[in-house]
C-alpha cells in the first residue's frame, strides 16, 4: 500500500499533464500554454529580455514581458523601462536595408521588403529570379531551388501585364497584393538565411518534383525577353497545380503572421517551422496568443506547434498511469480481504 501511494503520487501528475498535452495536439495555442509553465521562469524570461535588448529586438522584448505579465511573473522595473525605452528607438538603416530591397531583393534585414514589394506586386522581381535561376537550371549550373520553385508560382500566381495595372484591372490587384506579398517575404528570408533547413528543404523538394522541365524553360525564354503575359502562362504549366496551391497558401499564412508579429515575429516563426503544415499553425498560434508569440517561439521553439518526438514520453507517461491502476485495483481487493478476515473472521483465499 505505501508503494501504490507513493508511485501514485510521481506517476499520476505526470499521467494528467500528459493526457492535457495530448488533447491539445491539434490546438497549437493551447499546446503552447501548457508547455510554458516549465520553461517560463523569472529567471529565464530576465536573461531573454537582456538578450533580445542587446541585439536591438525591442519587439521581441516586449513579447517576454507581455508573457511574464500572463504567467504572473515578476520582472524588475529596471527592465521594464529599458523595454519601453527601446519601442521608442526608430530602426537604424532603413533607408540601405530599403534601397537594397529595390535592387537586388537581398537587403540584410526585411525592412528591405517594405521596397521591394512594389516589383513583386507586378512580378517583376519573379520574372527576374525564374530568369536569373531557371537559366543556371537549363544550362546545367548550381541554383536555388527554393527562389526557383518560389518565383515560378509566383509569377503563375501574381504575373500581371501592364494592362492589369490601369484602372480596369484593378480588381484583380487586390485580389493578389497579399499573395505577393507573401512570396516576396519567403524569397526575402531565403536570402537572409532566415527559413528552417526543414522548411527550405520542403520548397525546394516540392519545386523540384512538381517542375515541368519543358514549360520551365519556356517561362525562362519569356523571362530573358521580358514578356511578362508569355513568362506568365508558361510559370502556371511550370507547376503542377497542387504545388501552386501549397506555395499560394504559405503566402497567405507569412502575410498573416506578417500582420500579427511584424516582420521580426514573421522571420522568427519562419526560422522554426519545419514545413507548410507548421507554418499554418504558427499563424493560428498568433492569432491566440498576440503579442506574446514571439516570447513562445523562443521558449519553445516547434514544440510551441506539435507534440514532435515528444509523444512517446507523454504516451508512455498515460500508460503507466494505466498500469498503476490495475496494481491499485489489486492492492485494494487484498487490502479488502485483510480488513475482512480480521473483523468477520472470512477464509483465507486458499481454504475455499
Amino acid at each position: 500500500m505505501v508503494a501504490v501511494v507513493v508511485s501514485g503520487a510521481m506517476i499520476l501528475p505526470k499521467a494528467a499533464a500528459s493526457v492535457g498535452i495530448l488533447q491539445a495536439a491539434d490546438d497549437p495555442a493551447r499546446l503552447a500554454e501548457l508547455r510554458l509553465p516549465a520553461v517560463a521562469t523569472e529567471q529565464r524570461i530576465a536573461s531573454e529580455i537582456d538578450d533580445a535588448l542587446s541585439k536591438g529586438d525591442g519587439d521581441l522584448a516586449r513579447s517576454f514581458l507581455d508573457l511574464a505579465d500572463a504567467h504572473g511573473l515578476k520582472v524588475d522595473a529596471e527592465r521594464q523601462e529599458r523595454v519601453t525605452s527601446s519601442a521608442a528607438t526608430p530602426e537604424v538603416h532603413a533607408d540601405q536595408d530599403s534601397l537594397g530591397g529595390v535592387t537586388s531583393d537581398a537587403a540584410n534585414t526585411w525592412l528591405g521588403t517594405a521596397a521591394s514589394f512594389t516589383v513583386d506586386a507586378v512580378g517583376i522581381s519573379d520574372v527576374r529570379d525564374l530568369w536569373q535561376e531557371g537559366n543556371k537550371l537549363v544550362q546545367g549550373e548550381p541554383y536555388d531551388r527554393v527562389i526557383l520553385g518560389l518565383s515560378t508560382a509566383g509569377l503563375a500566381l501574381t504575373g500581371f501585364t501592364v494592362a492589369s495595372l490601369l484602372p480596369s484591372g484593378g480588381g484583380s490587384i487586390a485580389a493578389r497584393v497579399p499573395v505577393a506579398r507573401g512570396l516576396g517575404l519567403l524569397k526575402a528570408a531565403r536570402r537572409a538565411g532566415l527559413l528552417s533547413r526543414e522548411l527550405a528543404g520542403k520548397v525546394a523538394g516540392m519545386a523540384t518534383s512538381a517542375l515541368d522541365t519543358v514549360a520551365l524553360k519556356e517561362a525562362v525564354a519569356a523571362a530573358r525577353a521580358f514578356n511578362l503575359p508569355a513568362a506568365r502562362q508558361a510559370a502556371s504549366r511550370a507547376l503542377r497545380p497542387g504545388a501552386v496551391r501549397t506555395i499560394s497558401a504559405m503566402g497567405d499564412d507569412v502575410v498573416a503572421l506578417e500582420a500579427r508579429l511584424g516582420q521580426r515575429g514573421a522571420a522568427q516563426a519562419l526560422g522554426v517551422v519545419r514545413d507548410a503544415g507548421e507554418l499554418g499553425r504558427a499563424r493560428r498560434l498568433a492569432e491566440v496568443m498576440g503579442g506574446r508569440t514571439r516570447a513562445a517561439l523562443k521558449l519553445l521553439g516547434s514544440a510551441a506547434l506539435v507534440l514532435g518526438e515528444a509523444v512517446g514520453l507523454l504516451l508512455q507517461a498515460v500508460w503507466l498511469a494505466v498500469g498503476w491502476m490495475v496494481m491499485a485495483a489489486l492492492t485494494a481487493r487484498r487490502s479488502g480481504l485483510m480488513i475482512g478476515r480480521l473483523i468477520w473472521g472470512l477464509p483465507r483465499l486458499g481454504d475455499r
